[in-house]
């Protein structure tokens, strides 16, 4: 595989991160003159999540706070994630897991959902 340099930028380097958490994944993406300016140090480039968010959707089902009425496609995210188990999620949603087990919700649907306890640090379990 080539990877045609920038004529500017040469290898165009970039680290991307995770479309889910938002955190630096632990590689490094040339994109040389794929990307017509000068590549920001940090870029979400696929919607694959990272090895740290497999982990934790591996135990259950991830829900993901973004903001009340945001782009459906790009989601902001406010940094807030939970882990509930698989028949949680059915019994709460009425619905199948998702195929990545990665779910976004709605600020005021989380804090309807975890009640007193939304604001307060949650430590993962075993």
């Amino acid at each position: 595989m080539s990877l045609r340099l920038h004529s500017k930028y040469g290898v165009n380097p970039t680290i991307p991160v995770c479309f889910v958490c938002g955190k630096p994944k632990n590689e490094v993406v040339l994109l040389g003159a794929g990307y017509k300016e000068e590549a920001p140090m940090h870029l979400c480039i696929d919607k694959e999540p990272c090895e740290e968010c497999k982990r934790l959707a591996s135990k259950g089902v991830m829900l993901v706070e973004v903001q009340d009425n945001t782009d459906k496609e790009n989601p902001y995210k406010t940094g807030k994630i939970i882990v509930v188990k698989e028949e949680a999620y059915k019994h709460i949603f009425n619905t199948e897991v998702p195929p990545k087990r990665i779910a976004f919700i709605e600020e005021t649907a989380l804090k309807k959902i975890m009640g007193d306890k939304y604001g307060t640090e949650i430590k993962e379990t075993k």
